[in-house]
Parts: C-alpha cells; structure tokens; sequence
C-alpha cells in the first residue's frame, strides 16, 4: 500500500467516528395538513343498531332552521326545489329527509349546502320514537362531523301496518313533488304502504320504491283521488294502465263539474269493487259533508251513503282550536253514521301535496293485519281489514283496545264485534294509550251508541296511560266507540307549518280514534242498529 493511500483511509475512519459523536441534525420541517372541508355524516338508527328513515333539522342558536331550496311565488309551497344531495337524501324548506338513516351532506356557502355554523340538530322519525337531539359544530376546515342519532321506540303497534292512503306527488297539478321524494318523505316517516292519490288519474309508486331498493321497506296500493269541483273520493286498489289517458281510470272529460250524484256513479264504475272514501269532508272547499250543508246530526244524511271510508282525520283539517273544533266535528260526523247503521272505517290521511306545508304520514293509518309484511305484501287481507274497520287512525298517540262480554265470550280489538255467550248489559273494556313526549294526550273518552259515557284525564307528561273497567251497554245492539286527543299542538317543526300558514292556528292537535267495537247484546248472532241488519 501506498504512503499516500494510507493516510486517506485514516483520515476517513477518523471522519466517520466523528460523526458518530456528534448529535443528528434536527429534522427538516414538515408542512401542515392541508385543511380538511367540512361535511356532516348523519347516521340514524334504532336501539337494535339498525338504520332508520328519518327526518333531520338544523337550527342556529337564535332558532333560525337551516333550509333547503325555495317556495312557490307566494312564498309558500315547496313542491320541485328540493335539493337531491344523494340517492334517498332529500333537503327540503323543513330540513333533511333520509330514507336509509344515512347521509353525507357538504358544509358550504352555496346552494343545496349546509352553511358552516354552530347548529342544535332534530332527529326523527313519525309519532313511534321520541325525537332526538344534539349539538353540532360545523364550523370551517374541521373534516367529517358525525351526527350519530340513536332512536328510542316509545310505543309499538303490534300486527299492524302503518299507511297513508292519500297523498299526491308528480302528476297532480297542484302537487308536482317528483314521485322518489314522495317515496323518500313516507319512508322517514315511518310509513309501510303508501297510497298515491293524484288527481283523476291511477297511479302507484312501484317502480319508484324500486328504483330506491326500498321493497323490503316500503309497498305502494294503486289509487285514485277522482276529484271535482264539490267533493273529493278516494278510490283504492285500481288497476294502472300505463300509457291510456288517466292511467286506465274511468274519468269523464266533464269531471270537475260532475254532481254529488254523479260523482259516486264513476267511482262505482272502477272494475274491481274498490274501496270508495271520503276525503277532507271538513275541508270548507272540496268537501262533501260541508257543500251539502250536512249539520253532523240530522238522518238521512243529504247526499248517497256509498263509502266505505271517511277520512275523520285529514292533514289540513287535523286541529282543534277555539272556534272551530275541525276534529271534533268530523269525530261527531263519523259516530252519527255509526250509530244509524252506515258502518265505515275511521281514516287518518296526510293529503301531503309539498314538501313542508303538511308532512308526510303526519295523519295516518295502523291497519291491523294478520299478515304485517310489505314483502310480500297481503294487499287482499290489508284491504279486507279496511272493509272490517280494523283501524286506528291517529295524528299522534297510540290506542291500544280490547273489549270483552263479562258473562263469557271472546275479546275483541278495534272494528271486531263483542258476541256474548249470555245475554249482557255490560262490557269489559281494556285501555291503553301510548305517546311520544312531544305529543300531549290530556283525555280518554268512551262513547256507547253516541252517547259519551266516560271522559278519563290523562295524567301529563304519561308516555303510557292504561285504563280498565266495565262499560254498561244494555240489553240491544249497540257499538263503542273510543278515542283520546288533547289540545296542545305538536311541534310546528315535525308536522309543517300549514296550520299556522294558512289559518293562523297554533298547530295540529293530537288525537286517536279506532273503528267502533259492535256489541251484539242479544247475542243472536245478528248486529241491528239504525238502518244496518248484519248477519255476524
């Protein structure tokens, strides 16, 4: 080796254990993140970890709601604005509605967008969960903001299905709400079977629920609202024709002029034997116990009798205010019928023309059922059970009834008949009346053959309000009927703002009624009251 080569390799060991002596140089700064944009994850589910349809409203800390898309020119009626921010994820003038439970929803200053803020978030989901509530800070670059909504179920209505059997959407002119948001809004709404009622035209949703993969969900009956100038009747299950002029329905060109008369003519020309309802019958316009100057009392009534359901609870007529107790008429109207023989179902109908005015299943329908499957659905047992009066119809509490002869014989629910096996003057009644804590049921009334004999209070702020007791009826046929209601509004936020819009009124009341039980007193097998003879 060379003298020279040497002395370099030397100097570089002595290099290298230098270095190893000395301290690292510090590392080199790094940037920062970028900032992440923020956007809302919505996650509703129940107390089973299973996802939901529901309803979500954002309010500001001064209580102004965070709104979505535009009303009509009167500032109004929200019917094509809506803003689709995903499949099943609507935002509308009164909040978010999601058919699945879930959304992504950006935060923004910009159209269809949650503007950033900090918000006190409304969760829910109809009149069967109580409403849940929680803060969130969607102020800027803060990434995903999840809003995880766990839905506590305040009553269940065993064996039934829940239904909105009038409710309008694209084809009817004064509705134009695309069939999918319809279907998106009766979903979060906790609605089973939807009746499209446009008018004059037969029409379902199928394809749509479809579409949404929403079967196992939700199932659509084929309807019709033939509508004149004087009255308006619901018609269900039709037969769609696609393609023909009003979807196959039978519809004369001289409709809106057509008379009471021959209004019941048409709809008894629909193939099938449907039923025929009466709908919004308080409705002042458009309806038919108030343009035939039907005082609710006298018999016969002056227009033909050939329904089979009346809409006792509508979405624009579901209030009761001082002046003008629009639940309780038509609650008088229904029992009049009854107790003179004309024996139909008691319904609850939304009529949901937008999407804010009056909500989706804000009136409704628990049709009880022996088979409570959408998929497949029994749409034969579903509307025999309609013609059986097994209903409940509600705008917010839940009735739970029973009725039993004290002398022997079978219990009964809702539109069934108390058969004795003796002769009885009295029947055992079993009450149950169930609520979320935004609705205020104050009182339980008990009517026999249309007379009121028990008015029960109800204590306040009872979720679950249980009453049992003997019931005198007397030695011949009779019916009861029950119901329970109270006058405080539910919240403007979770019905639409229709009441107070339109009228000035405070808001939807809420109340229950179920289809009468018949008491077969002289148990001989026959029901006999006003003009009715019924072989049971």
């Amino acid at each position: 080796m060379s003298r020279r080569l040497g002395l370099a390799l030397a100097l570089a060991v002595g290099a290298c254990g230098s270095s190893a002596s000395e301290p690292a140089p510090p590392p080199l700064p790094q940037p920062p993140p970028p900032p992440q944009p923020t956007h809302l994850v919505i996650r509703v589910h129940d107390e089973h970890d299973r996802a939901v349809g529901a309803r979500v409203l954002l309010r500001a800390a001064d209580g102004t709601p965070v709104r979505f898309g535009s009303l009509d020119l009167w500032g109004n009626r929200q019917a094509q604005t809506g803003c689709e921010f995903a499949p099943g994820v609507v935002g509308t003038w009164d909040g978010l509605v999601l058919a699945y439970g879930s959304a992504d929803v950006r935060v923004a200053k910009a159209d269809c967008a949650i503007p950033p803020g900090r918000y006190h978030a409304w969760v829910w989901r109809g009149i069967e969960y109580e409403r849940f509530e929680a803060d969130v800070d969607l102020t800027p670059d803060r990434g995903a903001v999840t809003l995880d909504a766990k839905l506590e179920r305040a009553w269940t209505p065993h064996g039934t299905l829940s239904a909105d059997l009038h409710v309008h959407a694209a084809a009817s002119p004064d509705s134009l709400v695309p069939n999918p948001q319809r279907v998106i809004a009766q979903v979060a709404a906790g609605i089973q079977v939807i009746g499209l009622s446009d008018h004059n035209i037969n029409g379902d949703l199928a394809d749509d629920i479809h579409k949404l993969d929403l079967d196992s969900t939700v199932v659509s009956i084929a309807s019709d609202e033939v509508t004149s100038d004087d009255l308006h009747l619901g018609v269900y299950p039709v037969t769609v024709v696609r393609g023909k002029p009003n979807g196959g329905a039978p519809i004369p060109a001289d409709i809106d002029s057509a008379t009471t008369e021959q209004m019941f003519a048409i709809v008894h020309k629909f193939p099938g034997d449907p039923i025929v309802q009466v709908n919004h019958p308080r409705f002042r316009v458009a309806a038919l116990f108030d343009g035939a100057g039907w005082d609710g009392t006298s018999w016969p009534p002056p227009f033909p009798l050939g329904f089979d359901a009346v809409e006792v609870l509508a979405g624009y007529t579901a209030a009761n205010a001082p002046g003008d107790r629009r639940i309780d008429q038509c609650v008088h109207d229904f029992y009049t019928l009854t107790d003179h023989g004309k024996l139909v179902a008691p319904m609850g109908n939304s009529d949901a023309h937008n999407l804010n005015w009056v909500h989706d299943g804000l009136t409704r329908n628990y049709v009880l059922v022996d088979d409570p499957r959408v998929a497949p659905f029994d749409e034969r047992g579903f509307i025999a059970a309609i013609r059986g009066r097994h209903v409940v119809a509600t705008s917010g509490p839940w009735l739970d009834v029973e009725a039993a002869p004290q002398q022997g014989g079978a219990t009964v629910g809702p539109g069934s008949v108390v058969v004795p096996a003796t002769k009885t003057q009295s029947v055992w009644l079993d009450v149950t009346v169930e609520q979320t804590r935004f609705v205020h049921v104050d009182a339980l009334r008990i009517s026999v053959g249309g007379r009121r004999t028990r008015t029960i209070a109800v204590p306040p702020d009872q979720r679950s309000f249980h009453w049992a007791g003997s019931v005198f009826v007397g030695m011949r046929d009779t019916w009861i009927g029950v119901d329970a209601g109270g006058d405080t509004p539910l919240p403007v936020e979770q019905t639409g703002n229709y009441q107070q819009d339109k009228w000035g009124k405070p808001g939807v009341t809420p109340f229950a009624i179920i289809g009468p039980i018949l008491v077969d007193a002289d148990g001989d097998h026959r029901w006999r009251r006003g003009d009715a003879n019924v072989k049971l």
